[in-house]
């Protein structure tokens, strides 16, 4: 397969926090649902645009970054002695027993997503997009997702812990012939001139109240450090990374 695994932990949870706040084959996973819970949007901020639907209103009611990810800009790496791992533009913090593999593009070998693992059919798959300098670009990133979804069995929004989020069902069969369903929840999350979308895969992603497996990769993302770059890209194009280095 078209991937370079790297396996690896840190020592200690991340030290440097704005104002010291503290803060998805893994495709393949297969597990049966009982029921698709539903939540309704909360949190609406009374001076949104009343011409907003639920979901934007949703999503501009308040910085949903505020405990990470942060930008590059947003913070000192050498304020910290915290070991993390550069994978050009995401420098990641895994936790002690998670699995990091970087999934390269099979004809061009540009690696486009990373995937991690914390527990046997769970997992979150990390994919930087661009996004204009102007505007909220999730929702539309989030559109452009429903409109691919062609094989979803149910397609989903709900409040997540950044904002809008999608909850998808799959019906997929594995590589020994075996039918069965693999549950989605994609996270957006919009920064300068970059949307970050974090795919919860398979246990994780029935983890709705974040109680588990999804709080776990939850701590993970607000861990994170975009380094977009200032290439200029099409928005939505997803931005390529690189092999990890200790940073």
């Amino acid at each position: 397969m078209d991937r370079t695994d790297v396996l690896f932990g840190r020592s200690k949870k991340t030290a440097s926090r704005l104002d010291e706040q503290e803060v998805e084959g893994a495709d393949e996973a297969l597990v049966d649902i009982d029921e698709e819970g539903e939540a309704d949007a909360e949190g609406d901020d009374p001076d949104v645009d009343d011409d907003l639907d639920q979901w934007d209103r949703l999503d501009r009611s308040q910085d949903w970054r505020f405990d990470g990810p942060f930008d590059i800009t947003e913070v000192d790496l050498s304020a910290d002695e915290v070991e993390r791992v550069d994978v050009g533009a995401l420098i990641i913090t895994p936790e002690d027993g998670m699995k990091v593999t970087l999934v390269a593009d099979p004809e061009t070998q540009a690696v486009m997503h990373v995937v991690v693992e914390n527990a046997p059919q769970s997992a979150l798959q990390l994919t930087l997009l661009a996004a204009p300098s102007t505007g909220d670009y999730c929702a539309r990133a989030r559109q452009q997702l429903i409109d691919q979804s062609t094989d979803a069995t149910s397609i989903d929004m709900a409040p997540g812990p950044f904002g809008t989020e999608l909850r998808r069902v799959l019906a997929v069969t594995n590589e020994e012939g075996h039918e069965g369903f693999a549950p989605l929840r994609d996270w957006f999350i919009g920064g300068p001139r970059w949307v970050l979308n974090a795919r919860l895969i398979g246990q994780a992603a029935l983890d709705s109240q974040g109680e588990g497996l999804a709080g776990e990769f939850e701590e993970f993302v607000r861990n994170i450090i975009v380094r977009r770059g200032d290439q200029a890209m099409v928005p939505g194009s997803i931005v390529p990374l690189t092999s990890g280095d200790q940073a």
